[in-house]
């Protein structure tokens, strides 16, 4: 997925002005495409609602929450 970003991702840094850092820091890409194309993985709750896992947090909120934090922090644009 980003193995060849690695260049594109420098000049996104220097435009920027975030913490110098590579591509490969910045996240966990195999896993990320894993999820991302894999979407009934995170649909499917029910089992866990069988075992009394009944809280929940909301995804989009979460990843909007994550994302607001390393933006404040500069690692990502």
């Amino acid at each position: 997925m980003m193995k060849d970003k690695g260049g594109v991702w420098g000049e996104i840094v220097k435009e920027k002005g975030l913490l110098v850092n590579k591509v490969e820091e910045v996240g966990m890409w195999w896993f990320v495409e894993d999820v991302l194309s894999n979407q009934g993985m995170l649909d499917i709750m029910n089992k866990s609602k069988e075992h009394g896992f009944l809280g929940f947090r909301d995804t989009k909120s979460c990843f909007v929450s994550w994302i607001d934090k390393i933006k404040f922090s500069k690692i990502v644009p």
